[in-house]
């Protein structure tokens, strides 16, 4: 069996663990003491965390934990919130129209799925939670996609690899942008097989109580169950990302 370990990484892992609330500042020396390693092997860790801004040098020349872990600390602890109070109405939406269901937070540019309900028996790689997809070609990327500016929304997908998925993927920017548009006074989106062949999404944003976009749910279902009045889907999905909302705090007009 292969060993995957990165001994550099788990050194790197061990310095963050260095720190405590009795230990809130240590030295390159501390630190090399505390873990039995060369002074020498220490500095180029610490030179790396400091420039992804893990750990801050202070004036005293010792270390602290830094901002980065800050963000991603509120991140965890949002989401976790975030998925607690959406829960329920995923699951019921799943109940409800027998497809699956899920919920995405944006990271780096595409969605990332953190959570799911599932009351189909047919289940994607795009449904596994922790899978990264793309923003433009998929339910849930391209309803958070359209709470963008429209400038940001180019700036994107001049800088994406607008590959095709399936033969109705959408790459044109210029189309794209309109539909984030249309998106975004409707108050919810509608893929049709432009990420799974044989699936049609249905995507609406979820915003919090400062009004801010920070997740997507969306509706899945199979094309083989001949699917009618699609604006019918797109309301509920828009219906059950602002319950989401309310429960997040969001007090602003319904969107679309």
């Amino acid at each position: 069996m292969k060993d995957y370990q990165n001994k550099s990484l788990e050194k790197a892992l061990s310095i963050l663990e260095c720190f405590s609330r009795e230990n809130r500042e240590l030295s390159a020396t501390e630190i090399a003491k505390m873990l039995g390693l060369n002074l020498s092997s220490i500095y180029p860790l610490l030179a790396t965390l400091s420039r992804f801004e893990y750990i801050t040098r202070k004036e005293n020349g010792k270390y602290s934990l830094g901002i980065s872990l800050v963000v991603k600390g509120n991140l965890v602890i949002s989401s976790l919130n975030l998925i607690e109070v959406a829960r329920g109405p995923l699951q019921d939406l799943a109940h409800e129209y027998q497809g699956n269901t899920h919920l995405a937070i944006l990271n780096n540019y595409k969605a990332l799925i953190v959570d799911r309900a599932l009351a189909s028996d047919k289940v994607f790689i795009n449904s596994i939670i922790g899978y990264e997809i793309p923003l433009y070609c998929t339910s849930l990327g391209r309803a958070l996609l359209s709470q963008m500016r429209d400038e940001e929304i180019m700036n994107y997908l001049s800088n994406e690899e607008l590959r095709k998925f399936t033969p109705s993927t959408l790459t044109d920017p210029e189309k794209l942008l309109q539909e984030a548009k249309n998106a975004r006074l409707r108050g919810y989106v509608v893929l049709d097989e432009e990420f799974t062949p044989g699936e049609v999404c249905f995507a609406a944003p979820v915003f919090d109580s400062q009004g801010k976009a920070i997740a997507s749910v969306n509706l899945a279902l199979s094309k083989l169950r001949k699917l009618q009045e699609y604006e019918r889907y797109g309301l509920r999905i828009r219906q059950t990302a602002m319950q989401i909302s309310s429960y997040l705090g969001y007090t602003g007009p319904v969107t679309g």
